[in-house]
Formats: C-alpha cells, structure tokens, sequence
C-alpha cells in the first residue's frame, strides 16, 4: 500500500471554508498524510494578506477570495454559497491537474460536500469530515426557532451530504451518536476522530516560569462562548484577593472576532481593562509559544444543546502541556475527563468560577495533580491513535 502512496503524490484533496494552516485539525490531517509520503492539495478560504497560492510543507495551497465574516445567519448563508460555487470550478480544475483519488471535506457547511459533484462523476472518493453539528449550532444561537421549518431544512441538508459521502468522519462519539440517530443507515461508515496534539509541534516544550499569573484564551471570539464571564470573575477578584496576588493577574486574548467590543466595554465599566490584554491573530507557531507563558485556560460558555458537544483543540494543549483547564461543566468534556482531572464550575455559576481561579492561583499541589490526570485522561484518546485511524480511512478508500 505505501508503494501505491509514494506515486500519488497529491492523492488527497483538502477542501475547506477555513483558513490554512491556520484550521489545527486540518494541519495535523496533512501532516499525518506526509508521514507516509501522501502530499496534498489544500483549496482554503483567503483572508486579506493570504497569498491566492503558495506551497506548505510540499503540499499545495490554493485559497478562494471569500472568506468567514461571522455576522448574521443571511450573510454567513451568502458566503457559504459562494465559496461553494467557486469551490465547484477550482475543484474541476484541480481534479483534472492532478488527479486526487480522495477529497477530504471539511465542514461547515454541509453541502460543501455537493461541490465535488463533477468529480465524484468521475471517480472520487468523499469524505465529509463534520467538525460542527449545524441545526444544534443553530439552535443553540436562536433557540426560539427550535422546532421551525428552517432546521427541519438544516436536517435535511444534513442528511442529503451524509448520503452523498463514501465516508464520515466527526469529532467524538456523542457528536456521532446523534448523526446515526437522525440519519439511519450511516453506521457503517461514520468513523471518530478526535482533536488532538501533535507531539511534534511541541516536541521539547517547556513551561516559561513566571511570576504573573496569566490566563489565556485563543481562538474565534464570539458571544456563544461568554467570555464576559472571566471580565466578571476578575472582578469579583478585585475586592476578594490580596492587592499583590490580584496585580500579578492578567487576561490575555488570542484570535479575532466579533464579541471582542463586548468584552472590553465590560471590562471598562468593571474597572478591569488593565487586566484584559489582546494581543491578535498569531500563527501557530508563535500561539504555541504564548501558550508556554500561560497559567491557566478559562473555558466558560453556557451550557446549551450545542456547547454540550464542544471538544476544543485548546482545551487539549494544554492539557498536554499540563496548565490547568477551568471549565465548565460540559458533557462531552466530563465523557472524557473526570472531575480529578479539570476544574469544572457549573454553568453561569460565576462564585464557582471565582473560587476555581483562587483553587488554581493558591493550591499548587491540587494544580499538579489535576493536571497529571487530564494528562493521563487524555492519553486514552491521544492522537497517535487518531492519526493511525484517519489513515486507515485514506487506504480503505485509496484501493
């Protein structure tokens, strides 16, 4: 099979209204293929700056001028058409350039999966990857319209692009246990595959010491993952905590979006924007650094019918890392991690929240061993077990 690999070499096409290399899963998906001499064709979304087509790593990437605004449901409709659209075209093109065996989908949307049509005719193989469950997401934003016509559509579109893949991959196994509840007869190829670290991204990593005490979040910042609540929690902290313990704390954010205004108008009128630092986008190479430096990750949405299925790739650095995680009490976070293992609060519970950051800032103890048995929680789903699974799905379709 490795021989068959080594002549094809852009055998995968990655496809994907995200940016590359910044989308971490897609990254350790294309990683994991050079390892056994597969390259890739990665066919992205262009944010300003982006060049239209460079090579990554041997792979080669090519990035569609639409990218994600993240503003009302319409708008964010109208992108995904049209990345959709063009997708189509490039996907035909590069299909007949460089004739990939596979195409690697990656959701959102669903019905990205229809723009491989033209190769699909031709003998492609589809995997549709699905890193977000669509009506639970958007149920969770405008929960009023629970049971509207509109997510009835949302479920049918979702049924219509698992139908039309060969193979499905999710993101743990709640997610795929409501897919196969909904969508009857996918069982037999709907696969798991967890967010994980790459050890080499972080091989030989240490912890910077330090004498703050610095919280971190990085990603997309929106207002489904409340992070006015760490505003809130700092301060409360203000008035609870020793005038030197409460200098030596800051809030730093990572990442872009649009809650950002939010957050520092609260932060004003709580007196605590000398607390709160952004500091933008990095790549991930430099984030990777800015998370050694880092004493605590805040993870506090409120639990919803969409947030109960989280699993992020930040929770699981630094997990890894061994830094502490204060999180929220999700269900998918407590399927995998015990309460010895992160310090869960209970959702919107912000004294809880309070009383798990002075845990985490005074119980150094309590802090090492939680951290040693995330670690070894996490080691049950670690990502050379993931790896050797998605593989084993490339080369089941590859034959």
């Amino acid at each position: 099979m490795k021989s068959y690999f080594m002549k094809k070499k852009y055998l995968v096409c990655h496809l994907l209204f995200e940016e590359f290399p910044r989308d971490p899963r897609v990254r350790r998906y294309v990683t994991s293929l050079n390892q056994t001499d597969i390259y890739c064709i990665i066919i992205c979304s262009k944010k300003k700056g982006n060049k239209y087509f460079e090579s990554w790593n041997g792979n080669l990437v090519y990035r569609i001028p639409i990218s994600k605004q993240r503003k009302s449901f319409f708008l964010t409709s109208l992108e995904y058409a049209g990345f959709t659209f063009l997708s189509v075209f490039v996907l035909a093109f590069l299909g007949i350039k460089y004739k990939f065996r596979i195409i690697h989908v990656h959701t959102l949307p669903d019905t990205l999966i229809f723009a491989t049509a033209f190769n699909k005719l031709f003998g492609t193989k589809l995997i549709l990857d699905l890193h977000e469950i669509f009506p639970e997401l958007f149920c969770a934003r405008k929960p009023h319209l629970e049971n509207s016509f509109l997510v009835r559509i949302l479920k049918l579109s979702e049924k219509c692009s698992l139908k039309f893949a060969n193979t499905i991959i999710t993101i743990h196994d709640p997610a795929k246990e409501i897919f196969i509840k909904r969508n009857k007869g996918i069982e037999n190829k709907i696969h798991v595959i967890m967010n994980g670290v790459d050890n080499n991204e972080y091989r030989n990593a240490v912890l910077v010491p330090t004498d703050r005490f610095i919280i971190i979040y990085n990603g997309t910042v929106v207002k489904l993952l409340n992070l006015t609540m760490i505003i809130e929690a700092l301060a409360q902290l203000k008035d609870l905590m020793a005038g030197i313990d409460f200098g030596k704390i800051s809030f730093r954010i990572f990442g872009d979006g649009p809650a950002l205004h939010e957050i520092f108008s609260l932060a004003e009128k709580l007196e605590v924007k000398d607390k709160v630092e952004y500091l933008g986008y990095l790549a991930p190479s430099d984030m990777r650094i800015e998370i050694l430096k880092s004493s605590v990750l805040i993870l506090p949405p409120l639990k919803n019918i969409y947030s109960d299925l989280f699993y992020t790739t930040k929770l699981i650095e630094c997990i890894c890392l061994k830094i502490p995680v204060i999180a929220t009490r999700l269900n998918t976070y407590e399927r995998y991690y015990r309460d010895e293992s992160l310090f869960y609060f209970d959702s919107g519970n912000l004294s809880q929240l309070v009383r798990r950051i002075e845990e985490v800032y005074y119980n150094k103890a309590l802090v090492r061993q939680k951290t040693e048995n995330a670690f070894k929680d996490y080691q049950k789903v670690e990502w050379n077990k993931m790896k050797n699974r998605y593989i084993r799905v490339v080369q089941s379709l590859s034959v």
